[in-house]
């Protein structure tokens, strides 16, 4: 699989905006997290496919695995044209 560094700073941005609020129960702003997350689900679809991301518990997970995987690959994301 091979992503351009658009889709991959996308899915690695709202994942880093969850990190930052914490978790869920203890965020101080829980519709914002709703949003962050639902926005990041939609992205992860978007750019891995449903079958892809319906593998994972949540789109954080999802998110995770694919950031992690694309740090440690050296072709897997590629510039954008």
């Amino acid at each position: 699989m091979t992503i351009t560094l658009t889709q991959f700073e996308a899915i690695n941005e709202l994942h880093q905006s969850l990190l930052r609020m914490g978790d869920f129960e203890t965020c101080a702003d829980p519709r914002g997290y709703i949003s962050t997350s639902n926005r990041l689900l939609d992205t992860c679809i978007e750019v891995l496919g449903y079958d892809h991301v319906d593998g994972f518990a949540s789109a954080e997970d999802c998110a995770a695995d694919f950031v992690a995987r694309a740090m440690l690959s050296a072709d897997m994301v590629e510039c954008d044209a």
